[in-house]
């Protein structure tokens, strides 16, 4: 992939990218969203969405509409996920805090506030994960775009560092 995102380097990994997000953290949210593009195909996740596309669906690729929560599969297609969410332009993207790479960068600069959690967030494994440990291995950071996501990330403040866009006049 190339873009305003740069390149995507294919990197061979035997790592499963099937770790969820936990309840807690839409509870703190307390918003529903229209779409979850990468949703589990194995269980039911814990996105209160009204849609949800898992893997066979090819959420990104599929069409997108409304309010979005992505938690995308991380490696080599997380800068394609996320220039999608850019695009898109109305949602919360939760993903590992890698403030250096291009994506998150160029994250940092669309999105409308960001909330930089404070210490590591436990992941609900999925199927083929249970024997392991659900801690992630980096910080995360959670991305908003549009106002109601803003109001919704800001109510999770006091788990980390929110920082709004500023606006200039």
């Amino acid at each position: 992939m190339s873009g305003m995102f740069g390149e995507v380097r294919q990197v061979s990994t035997h790592k499963s990218v099937e770790w969820y997000t936990p309840s807690w953290i839409f509870e703190a949210l307390d918003i529903t969203f229209d779409l979850d593009p990468a949703s589990p195909h194995d269980m039911e996740s814990a996105v209160p969405a009204l849609k949800k596309y898992t893997v066979f669906d090819d959420g990104l690729n599929s069409p997108w509409s409304g309010r979005v929560w992505l938690n995308p599969p991380y490696g080599p297609e997380t800068p394609k996920w996320m220039e999608r969410m850019v695009n898109h332009g109305n949602g919360i993207a939760l993903v590992f805090s890698r403030t250096d790479a291009r994506w998150c960068q160029i994250a940092m600069q669309f999105a409308d506030a960001m909330l930089f959690v404070r210490g590591r967030i436990e992941f609900v494994p999925g199927r083929e994960n249970q024997h392991k440990k659900s801690r992630c291995g980096a910080g995360t950071v959670l991305f908003a775009f549009g106002n109601e996501c803003v109001l919704a990330l800001k109510k999770m403040e006091s788990f980390g560092v929110f920082i709004p866009r500023a606006v200039n006049d």
